[in-house]
């Protein structure tokens, strides 16, 4: 145990240079180079989420707030978005001047994936801070190939740019770790950029101060105590306030220029929207969890570790299972060592990534929902543990044809994610991994397609549908459709002859029905006809019902949840009981 202990420590932090490192480095820019040309391929084959109307807006209001020179202030109360910092919003609305004529979602789009492949350059740098180029590779293809983030990167415009932000973060803190006790002002100042920008996202970014106060206070506290000073531990504690002082300061000034709201008092309205965001209670929903149907408040400390365990891919989750257990023994056994120290304290800030924000949230009760999309910011840490913890084992193989080995076994379950991929394209978001048999074993029992994803496939082979089996009707009639989806989005996916019912003059009754499987939408209209479904990996994900052949009040939405009663049979006539038997 000893020996094991000890081991992972001595491989964090390594020397990142030499030939091999070059090899590693080039495999992974070039890696890096294929993710962006897939985002420039395969960005317009997402769907418009709930989220993204608000956040356009409120990106305009922000940039209106700039060139009124201050005057337009819609920006300060807009809807609950003004207690979130506009970082994102504000970058969407200046991509989306430069991007013109292309559409706006389409642009904001592109810019997500754009932002995604920046998570996966910084959580390579992360890895390879770590544990070396091979670490940091490594990370870089588990965090490309991991569906749930490959998923939100192009239509989360909140989640995916805070976890980017905090990605990056984390390795310009283990980049200061490794310079302890004088980090370079160029790490600090870009360690304070890159926390801003996670606050200017959203104020959970406080976290990151936290961490590097805790980091910092550390540090001081076990020099102090090597050198048996009073004087040595003041001078490591002054130069620790000067650097977390002057870190939070910058990223308090980056966090700044995305959040008017928070511009009139910066010192006192960001902890405003700190405690009103840690209580949020806005989204009550009932949704499916295990084996019932619940409210998100009801919901126990069980929601995360039961997401997490079936959308995590399994090499991921068994390496970082066995990377926390040998990381918590290391740090017991050995961290106190003066040559582990900076090894152990780059090793806790990634477990602290980790599980203090999830472990946190379940102290507070807050109300969950969605999965863990408010918690896709602790995937990238969680990859890099994984990576250092494959590349830690492998090197404990004395044997070549074992290494060898170890990595096929590796590269194949990378495969194997890869495939899945594109079969659940443009759907990656609802990956579940085999330990609940993929999507089929988690549909009824957990939320799949919470954001509206599949809404714009199923309008599209809807269409399609329609161009088969009834052109010449379809060339030459409107059709309306109804359904739990946003119309900004079906806007953006359907031609003109589809309208929503609410356009139609007179009674407002629909043709089709769209219904995905949150709030049980695909249960509506019980008598219609199922003429198209989207489904993954065994599992139906939306289904689009044809209303025509229906009577009117039953296509209408008071009517969306009435099923048709079966005709009475008519009353025979009465036979006086001689006839029958007579007729006997």
């Amino acid at each position: 145990m000893s020996h094991a202990s000890t081991s992972l420590l001595s491989r964090l932090l390594p020397s990142l240079s030499g030939p091999s490192a070059r090899v590693y480095d080039r495999i992974a820019w070039a890696w890096c180079a294929g993710a962006l040309i897939t985002v420039l391929c395969t960005f317009r084959h997402y769907g418009v989420t709930w989220d993204e109307a608000w956040h356009l807006e409120y990106g305009y209001r922000i940039s209106k707030w700039y060139t009124s020179g201050f005057r337009d202030t819609d920006a300060l109360t807009y809807r609950i978005n003004y207690l979130y910092g506009g970082g994102y919003d504000f970058l969407g609305a200046i991509f989306r001047a430069i991007a013109l004529p292309m559409e706006r979602f389409t642009a904001i789009h592109l810019l997500g994936g754009l932002v995604g492949v920046l998570g996966l350059v910084g959580t390579w740098k992360l890895g390879r801070a770590l544990a070396g180029p091979r670490a940091g590779l490594l990370a870089l293809v588990m965090l490309t190939l991991h569906p749930v983030w490959w998923g939100h990167m192009f239509n989360n415009p909140k989640d995916s740019p805070f976890a980017v932000a905090y990605a990056w973060s984390l390795y310009y803190m283990v980049a200061a770790i490794a310079e302890l006790p004088r980090p370079s002002r160029a790490t600090l100042m870009k360690l304070a950029v890159a926390i801003g920008l996670a606050l200017s996202v959203r104020i959970a970014g406080l976290i990151l101060l936290c961490f590097l106060a805790l980091v910092l206070a550390l540090f001081a506290a076990h020099a102090g105590w090597l050198r048996r000073s009073w004087a040595a531990l003041a001078a490591h504690v002054r130069r620790a306030l000067t650097i977390g002082v002057g870190v939070t300061v910058g990223a308090w000034a980056v966090m700044l220029i995305g959040w008017p709201w928070a511009q009139l008092d910066p010192l006192t309205r960001p902890f405003v929207a700190l405690r009103r965001m840690s209580s949020f209670d806005a989204h009550q929903r009932k949704m499916p969890f295990a084996d019932e149907y619940l409210w998100n408040y009801e919901i126990g400390w069980e929601y995360l570790p039961h997401y997490f365990g079936f959308q995590t891919p399994e090499l991921v989750l068994i390496m970082l299972a066995i990377g926390t257990a040998w990381g918590v023994a290391a740090l017991l056994r050995r961290g106190g060592r003066a040559e582990h120290v900076r090894p152990a304290l780059a090793l806790l800030l990634i477990g602290m990534a980790i599980f203090v924000p999830p472990i946190y949230a379940v102290y507070k009760g807050s109300p969950l929902y969605d999965g863990y999309r408010h918690f896709l910011f602790v995937i990238p840490p969680m990859v890099a543990l994984a990576a250092v913890t494959i590349e830690a084992l492998v090197g404990r193989l004395r044997r070549r044809w074992a290494r060898g080995i170890a990595w096929a076994v590796t590269t194949a379950l990378l495969v194997d994610l890869l495939v899945q991929m594109v079969q659940l394209h443009p759907q990656q978001v609802v990956y579940f991994n085999r330990f609940i048999g993929g999507v089929a074993g988690a549909i009824g029992h957990y939320d799949t397609d919470y954001y509206g994803n599949t809404n714009p496939e199923a309008m599209k082979a809807l269409q399609a549908h329609l161009w088969r089996t009834e052109r010449a009707t379809y060339l030459d009639s409107v059709y309306y459709y109804t359904g739990c989806l946003s119309g900004k989005a079906m806007r953006l996916h359907v031609p003109g002859n589809f309208r929503t019912f609410k356009q139609r003059q007179g009674e407002q009754y629909s043709d089709f029905s769209v219904g995905y499987l949150r709030g049980h939408c695909d249960r509506r209209f019980p008598d219609g006809r199922p003429i198209v479904e989207v489904a993954r990996d065994g599992g139906v994900l939306n289904v689009v019902k044809d209303l025509r052949s229906l009577p009117v009040p039953y296509r209408t939405e008071k009517g969306a949840h009435k099923k048709l009663r079966a005709p009475r049979p008519a009353k025979q006539p009465r036979v006086p009981a001689a006839d029958k038997e007579a007729s006997g």
